[in-house]
């Protein structure tokens, strides 16, 4: 619900200071050289770094967000960039070296950066347009466009030295007195006679024109800016260009193979258009434009997103111009007089509103205000109620209320953006107001749920709050004060109050961050524009803030309830804004989840819970069963007023049980709702949520006497339990424990049998789906742990409490994991329950934590990985509860037993079980250290805390069969800090002790044999422990049975095939070579595995320990890998060195 870069805006706000403060820094030092010591003169850098390019292009990046940030220092950044610029051009410096750019390269990336993020126009103004620098910087452009800095190409570069000699253009000067230098360039005979400059500006203008990136626009832009010039001007430039590239038009309607080269003739023609110098162009302009965009036409061209935005502009230029000469006589005021293009513009104007490509809607809205703008009041009047008149006709209701399934959501977004560009100019009249008011609020609430469940609308939205807040800028009050609010169906007093309201639930209640943002602006500007015409305006928009909003969850609950409480008009809008769309019926669980939070939050008396659950009631009474969505929000709602009023004063609790006939009478709904379990029912959450409501009603019966609660409406809800009992789900089975006690607890107090919550005919379901392979009739074993307690008032010291712990006990040996994983859930269901008794009967504390032991041992592993995990995760969980309980004080045995195994689970090697033990024994066994993540509890630091021995009740072996786990073939960190730690730990010890450890170690490693997966980990161990020589201090002890040890390392990998396994125990082999009691028969191991051993890889290992502990020189030259027979020589040889 609360997209993670929805809160981007607060965090770039936060760190722009710091941002913008680097940025001024760091230009300098990237541009200049730092200077002498005791001079004030810096020269500018030739080459720049390429990663300190990047960092300062970086710190640009992210106020693209908000750009205005950048504006305070602007006036410090740009100028350095500039004089660099303009030094650098003097000196003629420009050669390039490996990993480093030069710094033209440098100053146009951070310009096109700035210009990216804050707009061309804003930074070319600070652009240096001093006339002597005009020449420099066109000879830059020429010698980057003939190739001298290939190794660099960019576009940047020649995009922002176009523009820069667009601006340069302004200079008051004859070009010709600039600059006399003769181009040598090619080109057409009127060509050659133009004056030197304006032909090299001509022509490298034009060959950016064709260009496929943004250089083509400032290409244009120069262009036009050069034909328009006072000296230039009479030069015909723009006559012969659009000589030149209107029939190109034309040829590519059937021709597309140079689109860009059509794109930038309609760039060029834009600018011509544009220009007043150049109105004579008009006619000529407009007959192939229109000819090439025709309504019937499919060419390429005409359906070219980019060439319908240009046409569009086209267009609109040549209306405004055509009106604006309506003063003046010309041919411009002929040919508008004598043919139909304004009507034609306008036309094509509204049609291009509902264009599949947005850019052409944002064109076309911006043309056709800005030529609403230029009309009379009477045809402007006609215009706009066009535009209006195209929303009547898609905004069909149904009972009142608004409905978009069937509308256009692009014909939507044109033309309210349209209507938004019309108030943001102030075009409208106040007549019309009312009606552009109610397309507005209708566009406010504007969403389009398509077939395949996304949505659409947010544009027409956020265009939408634009128009509000023109409206709010451009109108004053009293204007506003004059719309009739008969055709607005509301109760509120004025239409700014109104806007208010639907701002306030835009503000609050929106799926888009946007949009909540900008509903926000358009109410703060309404308030702060309008004083004293909204109720409490000053502290709503305090409370309705910018960044307030930014959070949905924080926007819905808090802020929504907030507004509410601020005044009686507010409370009954934001309690229908949360009842519908954008409330209970979003989308997404988490927003239907924070709707009905926010619903509970708005009641503050009696009637505010009867009004509520009245509104709740009849939307479920009108609801398709199919609209699981809806039906969630709505029964989350109920059961969230319900649970609130049976926690509050008596005057609600009373009204609630006054209300529950009604309430009753949802049992059919529910029933009917719950006839399957479609995906869309279980992705939507609905059964959780019928299983709070159930619940709630369950808890309001039991002090109701009402004749409607009777038996049929009872087995109703029986039925639908029965159902809920049979899921899986988690969200459902979260739901169950607090479900069936309720349920348990009216059927005492009305004497009623239990049905399918007795504990025997839970105990007999659950046996039997226990032993199946699929999972089914989880819920059951959660209500059989749930209930377990509460069967007999003595706890869980009767038969039925153990008859119940037996049978979940059972589900730790089921074939399924998850089954298992239910069983322990169930088990720890029992312990919570039982926890404030004082005790537990000693069978059924025998049967919960053995089955809990079992748990924390599984490791099943499957197709999945190690399943297990999921199994010893829920025990860990369990043995917490159980640690924590009273009723378990009373058997230390079985304590005991846990506490090893959360020892042993606290050094394991699968780091979210290490994790997850350590907590555990940081809260119930005195770990001294608090781990957090994974990072802590593998690091140095948690070994010493989790391996040193406290106290004298430290279980020794425990922590050595974890050791084995982590230590012996965990990851490469936790391997390395364990084996540290366990190093340091044992070289401490004395011989004795170090002999009680070691023999512990031996016969952990015999209860391994049985399992042949589990003595490869303790096979690495040992090998490291002998690399350390920590053993070997014991190699003339009289007590240490060391053939034990010899004979547990064979046992370990006879008659196996698992290759590292065979080479961990080589490696044990070659440090118990070191001691002399069992030296001769480790070798007597070692040339036999040379003789027998099948496999190429262990052989060569094997000699390889035999000459580090022989040195024998004939074994040095010998291929062993090759089969035994053909090196049986050397092997025999060999045996000299094996002690009869």
């Amino acid at each position: 619900m609360d997209n993670a870069d929805e809160d981007d805006d607060i965090k770039l706000a936060k760190a722009s200071i710091g941002l913008l403060n680097s940025l001024e820094q760091d230009i300098p030092k990237l541009l200049y050289k730092s200077a002498l010591t005791g001079t004030r003169s810096k020269r500018v850098h030739t080459r720049v770094k390429r990663r300190h390019l990047d960092h300062v292009v970086n710190l640009i990046e992210p106020f693209q967000g908000d750009p205005q940030l950048l504006d305070a220092k602007l006036k410090t950044i740009l100028p350095p960039i500039v004089d660099a610029y303009l030094e650098y051009l003097v000196s003629g410096e420009r050669k390039p070296v490996d990993k480093h750019v030069n710094l033209q390269f440098a100053v146009c990336n951070l310009l096109y950066t700035l210009c990216k993020v804050r707009g061309y126009k804003i930074i070319v103004a600070f652009l240096n347009n001093e006339p002597r620098f005009l020449e420099h910087v066109l000879e830059a452009l020429e010698q980057y466009d003939s190739g001298e800095d290939t190794s660099l190409a960019t576009w940047q570069v020649p995009y922002v030295l176009l523009l820069w000699l667009g601006h340069l253009l302004l200079a008051p000067f004859d070009l010709s007195s600039i600059s006399a230098k003769s181009p040598q360039l090619p080109g057409s005979a009127p060509e050659q006679d133009l004056p030197p400059l304006v032909h090299r500006l001509l022509h490298i203008g034009r060959k950016y024109l064709h260009s496929s990136t943004k250089a083509q626009d400032a290409a244009s832009a120069m262009l036009v800016r050069l034909a328009i010039r006072p000296d230039v001007l009479p030069l015909r430039l723009a006559d012969r260009w659009t000589a030149e590239h209107l029939p190109k038009l034309t040829q590519s309607a059937s021709n597309t193979q140079n689109m860009y080269a059509t794109l930038g003739s309609l760039r060029l023609m834009v600018g011509v258009a544009s220009a007043s110098e150049l109105s004579h162009l008009v006619p000529d302009i407009y007959r192939p434009c229109a000819a090439a965009f025709d309504e019937h036409d499919s060419s390429a061209l005409s359906s070219n997103a980019v060439a319908k935005k240009l046409i569009v502009k086209i267009f609109r230029n040549i209306a405004t111009l055509a009106l604006r000469s309506v003063a003046t006589s010309g041919p411009l005021l002929h040919f508008l007089q004598t043919t139909d293009v304004l009507e034609d513009v306008i036309d094509y104007l509204l049609r291009s509103l509902s264009d599949k490509d947005t850019p052409v809607r944002f064109a076309a809205a911006k043309a056709t205000s800005l030529i609403v703008l230029e009309l009379d009041p009477e045809m402007a009047h006609d215009v706009i109620q066009a535009v209006l008149d195209s929303f009547k006709e898609d905004m069909p209701r149904d009972d009142g209320s608004l409905d978009f399934s069937t509308t256009n959501a692009l014909r939507w977004h044109g033309l309210t953006l349209t209507l938004s560009h019309m108030l943001f100019k102030r075009s409208a009249s106040v007549q019309q107001l009312p009606d552009i008011l109610i397309a507005l609020i209708a566009a406010l609430q504007y969403q389009q749920r398509t077939a395949t469940g996304s949505t659409l609308g947010t544009n027409v939205r956020d265009a939408a709050n634009f128009g509000i807040w023109s409206l709010a800028r451009r109108y004053i009050t009293a204007e506003l004060l004059l719309v009739p609010m008969e055709a607005f169906h509301t109760k509120q007093e004025t239409i700014i109050q109104h806007l208010a309201v639907q701002l306030i639930l835009s503000a609050c209640f929106d799926p888009a961050g946007n949009i909540r943002r900008g509903s926000s602006a358009a109410l703060q500007e309404l308030v702060g524009r309008h004083p004293d015409q909204v109720h409490q305006g000053i502290s709503l928009v305090q409370i309705v803030d910018y960044l307030a909003v930014s959070l949905r969850s924080r926007a819905m609950v808090d802020i929504a309830n907030k507004a509410a409480r601020l005044h009686s008009a507010f409370w009954p809008a934001v309690l229908a804004g949360t009842l519908g769309w954008r409330g209970l019926g979003s989308a997404d669980l988490p927003s239907r989840e924070a709707a009905a939070s926010s619903i509970a939050g708005l009641i503050t008396s009696a009637q505010d819970q009867i009004t509520i659950l009245q509104l709740v009631g009849g939307h479920l009474l009108m609801c398709s069963p199919r609209d699981t969505e809806l039906l969630h929000g709505m029964f989350l709602a109920a059961a969230n007023v319900i649970e609130q009023a049976l926690a509050g004063d008596q005057d609600r609790y009373r009204s609630l049980l006054a209300f529950l006939p009604s309430l009753i009478q949802h049992v059919d709904i529910l029933q009917e709702a719950i006839q399957d379990f479609s995906s869309r029912t279980l992705r939507s959450d609905l059964s959780a949520s019928m299983a709070r409501y159930i619940t709630a009603l369950y808890k309001s019966m039991m002090h109701s006497e009402s004749p409607a609660v009777d038996g049929e409406r009872l087995k109703g809800l029986d039925s639908i339990v029965d159902k809920l009992l049979t899921r899986h789900e988690e969200s459902i089975i979260a739901t169950i424990p607090e479900l069936v006690r309720a349920m348990l607890a009216l059927k005492r107090a009305r004497s009623l049998p239990l049905g399918n919550i007795g504990v025997q005919t839970l105990s007999k379901r659950v046996s039997i789906d226990g032993a199946m392979s699929t999972m089914h009739s989880a819920g059951r074993a959660i209500a059989l742990g749930a209930l377990a307690p509460c069967y007999e008032s003595s706890g869980m010291n009767n038969e039925k409490a153990l008859a119940a712990a037996q049978v979940l006990a059972d589900l730790l040996h089921a074939m399924n994991v998850e089954w298992r994983v239910i069983g322990v859930k169930a088990i720890q269901l029992i312990v919570e329950t039982a926890s404030g008794a004082d005790a537990m009967a000693a069978d059924v504390a025998d049967v919960i934590c053995k089955a809990v032991t079992h748990g924390l041992n599984d490791y099943t592993i499957d197709e999945r990985g190690d399943v297990g995990s999921l199994v010893r995760l829920q025990c860990i969980s369990c043995t917490s509860k159980i640690s924590s309980s009273k009723a378990f004080n009373d058997h230390p045995p079985l304590l005991a037993t846990l506490k090893a195994e959360i020892y042993r689970l606290s050094l394991e090697k699968l780091d979210r079980v290490r994790l997850s033990a350590a907590h555990c024994r940081y809260q119930h066994f005195n770990l001294l250290t608090n781990p957090s993540d994974v990072a802590s509890v593998s690091s140095r630091s948690y070994f010493e805390a989790a391996i040193l021995p406290t106290s004298p009740s430290h279980p020794h072996q425990a922590v050595l069969e974890g050791l084995i786990s982590c230590a012996g073939v965990g990851a490469e960190n936790v391997l390395q800090a364990s084996r540290e730690v366990l190093a340091v730990y044992l070289s401490s010890l004395t011989n004795t002790d170090l002999e009680v450890q070691l023999s512990l170690f031996t016969t952990i490693m015999k209860r391994t044999l049985d399992d042949p997966t589990k003595p490869h980990p303790a096979l690495e161990l040992l090998a490291f422990l002998l690399d350390m020589q920590i053993p070997q201090r014991l190699a003339d002890s009289v007590t240490f049975k060391w053939r034990n040890v010899l004979s547990l390392v064979q046992k370990s990998h006879h008659k196996s095939n698992d290759i590292p396994k065979i080479l961990a125990a080589v490696h044990v082999y070659a440090g118990l070579a070191d001691v002399p009691a069992i030296r001769g028969e480790v070798l007597k191991k070692l040339i036999s595995m040379l003789k027998t051993n099948p496999y190429p890889r262990v052989r060569v290992a094997v000699a390889e320990t035999l000459w580090m502990v022989t040195r024998d020189q004939g074994m040095m030259g010998v291929d062993w890998a090759r089969p035994a027979r053909d090196n049986a020589g050397v092997v025999e040889g060999l045996g000299k060195y094996v002690t009869v």
